[in-house]
């Protein structure tokens, strides 16, 4: 019955921002002939906490006119990317629902593009190359494409990223991966190169500031090594010449002796007369006999499992920054199996948990301040409850080579990666908070089957926590 309702507003039309909110004059007429009650809403907005109508009830008598305020407002994240809306006025009776009318609202959503830039670590520590995770998010309402771009203050630093444009709708997120290469110096101290990495799309970007520490190929103490056994060696030459000349010296006037001189007093003289001269046989034996002593022994260490941070080509990434989706994590325990179609599973190792987390297997997704968002173990009463294990990293088909991206505790000095072999052996990688990524290769013939990642505390009471930023890792040939 809308012939027995009339509504009129003014604005006829909005624009806003996201954030932003404005208020309409709704006029409501009464054109029935019966004492009626009337609500007004608003249709075609994504909550309904984004009105508020002022009063929210009205009564008229016939023909009676009356006035609500009525205020709309555009959320400042998500649900309304730029644009144009119809949006609806509806007003009805609550008692009669064939009483009502509705009037279109026109609504503009003004462009307020947004970029944030994350990345792990903020400090790397290697030789020619190093290794950052990034983590892209579209906070505001327009789509996105953003291309990535590095830069060094003396431009020596080589930027490889993979990839290096996304496209990103609102409200998600992706992650990227950036390789650093630059030549280390040969000796003396660390080089710290100060890098500025850059994500843009049009006039909206964001920076983030990052170091590369590099090793010198040679160490300064290897160095000073070399350089002390270089100067022994010289003195050594030096002594020994010098012995050898002031021999020399007094050995030649015994051969050398006057003509007609006779021979000195004591020479021995064989039996005969005839002197004793030395076998030169037995010299020649002596000089050519080998040294009893057994030759040095060569030591072969194994190598190691330890592998470069370079990503191989054809490397797999499961980014833990985001939903599989992209959308943002947030705080949730979530499904062993949730990443499963980036062939892997995972669960919490409670070997040696605490008393209070002997049955928390589960695995969880956290968003916390400067760590932002990553992959922890779980107890099943939430998110937040024994994240101090380790979490086990199951391959649904078997890997060649894994790299875990990780942050932490400043306090926690080391983690430990363990990968399962296929013939059931385990090898162990260590790494620091500092480094940011631990890498561990299989030996030839063999592949990973499953790697487990955690702390190396002894303690079961540890209150270092388990947050895992990435995985990659290359399939097994």
């Amino acid at each position: 019955m809308a012939g027995a309702l009339k509504v009129t507003f003014t604005p006829d039309r909005l624009t806003l921002g996201p954030g932003e909110s404005a208020e309409l004059e709704v006029t409501i007429q009464n054109a029935s002939r019966v004492v009626e009650h009337f609500g007004t809403t608003v249709v075609g907005l994504p909550r309904d906490d984004l009105f508020s109508a002022e009063p929210a009830v009205m009564k008229l008598r016939p023909m009676e006119t009356g006035t609500v305020r009525l205020r709309v407002s555009v959320p400042d994240h998500g649900g309304m990317v730029a644009g144009a809306y119809a949006l609806g006025v509806l007003v009805r009776s609550p008692y009669q629902r064939e009483v009502s009318r509705c009037e279109e609202l026109p609504l503009d959503v003004r462009p307020a593009p947004g970029l944030a830039l994350g990345v792990q670590p903020e400090i790397v520590t290697g030789g020619k190359n190093g290794l950052y995770v990034l983590n892209l998010a579209n906070e505001g309402n327009t789509p996105l494409a953003v291309a990535l771009a590095g830069r060094d203050q003396e431009n020596r630093v080589g930027f490889e990223f993979r990839p290096r444009e996304v496209y990103l709708e609102p409200g998600t997120s992706t992650g990227a991966e950036l390789v650093v290469r630059a030549d280390p110096p040969l000796t003396g101290q660390e080089t710290r190169r100060a890098l500025t990495l850059r994500a843009h799309a049009g006039d909206v970007e964001a920076e983030r500031p990052v170091t590369f520490l590099q090793r010198p190929r040679i160490a300064g103490g290897l160095l000073r090594v070399a350089t002390v056994a270089a100067g022994v060696a010289v003195l050594a030459g030096a002594a020994l010449g010098g012995a050898l000349l002031i021999r020399s010296g007094k050995e030649t006037p015994a051969q050398v002796a006057p003509m007609g001189q006779p021979a000195a007093p004591g020479a021995s003289s064989a039996p005969g007369g005839s002197a004793a001269p030395s076998s030169p046989a037995a010299s020649s034996s002596s000089a050519a006999q080998p040294s009893s002593s057994p030759p040095p022994a060569q030591s072969s260490a194994p190598p190691s499992s330890a592998a470069s941070t370079a990503t191989p080509s054809g490397a797999r990434l499961v980014d833990f920054s985001r939903l599989p989706d992209g959308s943002p994590p947030g705080n949730r325990i979530i499904s062993g199996d949730l990443y499963a179609a980036k062939g892997v599973k995972l669960s919490a190792d409670t070997q040696n948990a605490p008393t209070g987390c002997k049955d928390a297997t589960a695995v969880a997704l956290r968003t916390a301040g400067s760590f932002g968002s990553f992959l922890t173990s779980s107890g099943q009463a939430g998110a937040d409850v024994c994240n101090t294990d380790p979490v086990r990293v199951d391959f649904t088909a078997p890997a060649h080579w894994v790299r875990v991206s990780f942050t932490g505790s400043p306090a926690t000095t080391s983690y430990t990666m363990t990968a399962q072999l296929d013939d059931g052996s385990t090898q162990q990688v260590a790494a620091t908070v500092q480094a940011g990524n631990v890498v561990f290769e299989a030996p030839a013939g063999t592949s990973v089957a499953s790697v487990t990642f955690g702390h190396t505390n002894p303690d079961p009471t540890a209150k270092e926590f388990t947050a895992i930023k990435a995985l990659s890792y290359t399939p097994a040939q």
